[in-house]
C-alpha cells in the first residue's frame, strides 16, 4: 500500500514530513525501503514553504528489519519485503484524521491532499509537476484512471503533490535524516548549531551541512516547524546513528526522527530539451554572453545572453551571494552553460559552468612604424609619434589576460535551492 500526501504546512508552522512519520507510526506498519521526500517545482507561486510532497510504501514485514526512525519512543522499521494490508479504508481514515489534526488549515496556501493506492503510476506526472504548472483538474483526471482512495480539504491542490510523489521513480536520489521536536524545538544557540553541523560534516556522504562563507549551519531550518535539523547524504546507512550522536554530544532532545529518500540535489527540475522558455519552468542550456553585467540597488546583477539566435535577460539576485562572483569574470562572447528558472521573462541564475572563454582585446595607441615609439592620441582617430612626428589613423589592439580561472559558479550552501546539485563538488546521486 502506498500512502502519499502534500500541502499540510503553512507560513506559521507545520511539516508534512512529520505528518508522514506520525502516520506510519500510528498505523504500526513497516516501510519498504525508505519513505520518500519529493521536492516539486520550486517556482510555483502558491507553494507552501519547501514545496515537498511525501510518499511511502508500507505494510507488514516478512524479512529482516532495520530501524530508520522513531516517533515518541516507538521505532519505525524498514524492510526490503513487506506484505500488503487488507483494510485500505481504515488506513485512509486514520491517516486523514492525523492530517486534519496537524495541517495548517487556516493558512490560505494550505490545501491538504492524501492518496492511498495499490500501485504506482508512471513518472510522467512527477516530471510535469517538477517542470511546469499543473491544475487540480489534471490530477483528478489521473486519479480517475486508477483505483485510488483519496481525501482532500479546501481546493485539494495537495493532491497534485501527493500524486507526483507517488509517481516518482527515484532513478536518481539522495537521502535526508530529519530530526523533530514537536510541536517546535527550542532555539538552539548559533555556536551549538555550528558544532552540530560540523559533526554532520564528519559523517561519510553528507553534504550541504555548513556554509563556511557565511558561518551558517544549513542543517537547521526555521524554528517555526517541528523540524530540529535535517542532514543530507548519499550514504543512508552512515547517517543512521546521527540522532544518538546529537543527543549524547549536545544534550539536544527530540521527539522523533526519520530517514527519507529524496530527489534533493539531483537537478531533476532542469529541462535540457525544449523549444522555448516558459514561465515558472527551469532549464539547463548553453548560451553566449552578449552584454556586460550591470548592477541595480540591492546588490542584484543583470546581463544578456544569446540562445538559439534570440537575446534574453538573466538575473543574479542578492540572496545568491557568492554566485555574484560570476559577474567579475563574464565577458561578451563567453560560451557558458546556464542553470536557472524562467520567471517574469528572464532567467534567474542558479549556477553557471564556463565552457569556453572569449578572447578579450583592449584598444591602445599604435606603435610608430618608423621609429618604434608609442604614438600619442591627438583625437579624431589620429595618432602622432612624439619623436619623429609620424602620423597614423589606425589603433592597435592588445589581448587582456583574464586572471580569474574558475570554471563554475554557484550559490553558497546558505542560498542553494533543495533540488540544485553542487556544480563544484556536489553529491554523487545514486
Amino acid at each position: 500500500m502506498f500512502i502519499a500526501l502534500d500541502d499540510t504546512d503553512g507560513n506559521d508552522g507545520g511539516c508534512t514530513t512529520h505528518l508522514m512519520l506520525r502516520i506510519i507510526s500510528e498505523l504500526g506498519l513497516d516501510v519498504k525501503g525508505y519513505p520518500r521526500l519529493v521536492r516539486l517545482n520550486p517556482n510555483i507561486p502558491f507553494k507552501t514553504r519547501g514545496n515537498a510532497a511525501l510518499c511511502a510504501e508500507v505494510g507488514i514485514s516478512r524479512g529482516r528489519r532495520r530501524k530508520i526512525g522513531e516517533y515518541m519512543g516507538k521505532p519505525v522499521f524498514s524492510s526490503s519485503v513487506i506484505d500488503d494490508i487488507p483494510d485500505y479504508e481504515h488506513a485512509a481514515e486514520t491517516a486523514w484524521r492525523i492530517v486534519l489534526q496537524e495541517a495548517r488549515l487556516n493558512d490560505e496556501k494550505t490545501n491538504p491532499g492524501l492518496i492511498i493506492s495499490r500501485e504506482k503510476p508512471d513518472e510522467s506526472f512527477y516530471l510535469a509537476a517538477l517542470r511546469s504548472v499543473l491544475s487540480v483538474e489534471d490530477v483528478f483526471q489521473r486519479i480517475k484512471e486508477m483505483d485510488i482512495i483519496y481525501r482532500y480539504a479546501k481546493n485539494g491542490r495537495g493532491l497534485i503533490g501527493a500524486f507526483s510523489a507517488l509517481s516518482w521513480a527515484a532513478e536518481k536520489s539522495t537521502y535526508e535524516m530529519i530530526m523533530y521536536n514537536y510541536p517546535q524545538p527550542e532555539e538552539t544557540p548559533k555556536n551549538v548549531r555550528r558544532e552540530v553541523a560540523k559533526l554532520a560534516d564528519k559523517i561519510h556522504g553528507t553534504f550541504n551541512n555548513y556554509d563556511d562563507e557565511n558561518r551558517h549551519a544549513a542543517i537547521f531550518p526555521s524554528p517555526r516547524t517541528p523540524v530540529l535539523c535535517g542532514v543530507r547524504t548519499t550514504d543512508p546507512l552512515a547517517i543512521l546513528g546521527f540522532p544518538d550522536e546529537v543527543a549524547s554530544n549536545f544534550q539536544i532532545g527530540s521527539t522523533g526522527y526519520m530517514l527519507f529518500q529524496t530527489n534533493q540535489a539531483t537537478d531533476d527540475h532542469y529541462q535540457q530539451h525544449f523549444e522555448q522558455f516558459e514561465e515558472l519552468s527551469s532549464y539547463a542550456f548553453n548560451a553566449v554572453i552578449s552584454s556586460h553585467p550591470v548592477a541595480i540597488r540591492g546588490g542584484h546583477w543583470f546581463f544578456n545572453f544569446l540562445y538559439k539566435g534570440k537575446e534574453y535577460r538573466a538575473a543574479i539576485f542578492e540572496p545568491s551571494k557568492g554566485l555574484r562572483l560570476l559577474v567579475k569574470d563574464l565577458e561578451i562572447g563567453d560560451y557558458v552553460q546556464i542553470f536557472g528558472s524562467f520567471i517574469d521573462g528572464k532567467i534567474n541564475i542558479e549556477k553557471v559552468r564556463m565552457i569556453e572563454r572569449s578572447i578579450v582585446f583592449v584598444r591602445i595607441n599604435p606603435t610608430c612604424r618608423k621609429c618604434g615609439s608609442r604614438m600619442q592620441n591627438e583625437g579624431r582617430e589620429r595618432f602622432r609619434c612624439p619623436l619623429c612626428s609620424n602620423h597614423s589613423v589606425l589603433p592597435e589592439y592588445k589581448e587582456i589576460k583574464r586572471i580569474n580561472r574558475r570554471n563554475s559558479y554557484e550559490s553558497p550552501v546558505a542560498g542553494r535551492r533543495h533540488l540544485v546539485a553542487s556544480i563544484q563538488d556536489g553529491a554523487t546521486v545514486s
